[in-house]
């Protein structure tokens, strides 16, 4: 088993989180990087119970899919999904995506849909010396089974995938021993 340097394991774990949106804890990072709202009105903090949720919540594990909604800095609202699970089917211009607990969703995949795969010997991300790269991929390069972590946009009925990322990344990566981003030491 190849032992990643401090270096490429950084850049793997910023890259993977960025790319795929991986579970709850990058869709919180990612949220945590929007502009936050300006209340309007009178304001209430939240009750200790529903902050107490919120953290036996987050030390249970990764999240398996989800939506949130995103106030943009124009003041319209946006839906984001994220998912991991496995291709169910996949063509041109969709891909429908089944998580290990049963839900199931379909995407659009559209001109603007980034797609990458992982190789299957991480260290092949690293091409000579510099920063790894991901290798970016298209809709022909997916099969069924592939297992992929994703996120999308929601309008209405329709969800369209925006980053989709085939593979597996190695254990211990990303949140290992109850540390977010730092893996194994």
């Amino acid at each position: 088993m190849a032992t990643l340097t401090p270096g490429l394991r950084k850049v793997l774990i910023a890259g993977g989180i960025a790319v795929a949106l991986t579970g709850g804890g990058a869709a919180a990072v990612w949220a945590g990087t929007q502009p936050s709202p300006t209340p309007s009105g009178t304001s209430a903090s939240p009750s200790p119970s529903a902050s107490g949720m919120a953290k036996s919540v987050e030390g249970r594990g990764q999240a398996i899919h989800g939506e949130h909604v995103v106030k943009q800095q124009d003041g319209t609202f946006r839906t984001v999904v994220t998912q991991t699970g496995t291709i169910e089917s996949v063509s041109s211009s969709e891909v429908t995506v089944k998580s290990e607990d049963g839900f199931t969703q379909r995407y659009a995949i559209t001109a603007d849909t980034r797609i990458a795969k992982l190789p299957t010997n991480v260290s092949e991300l690293r091409n000579g010396r510099g920063k790894p790269s991901l290798p970016s991929a298209t809709a022909a390069d997916l099969t069924s089974g592939d297992a992929v972590r994703l996120s999308g946009t929601k309008d209405g009925d329709t969800v369209t995938a925006t980053r989709i990322v085939s593979g597996e990344l190695p254990a211990g990566l990303v949140g290992g021993h109850g540390h977010r981003g730092h893996g194994p030491k």
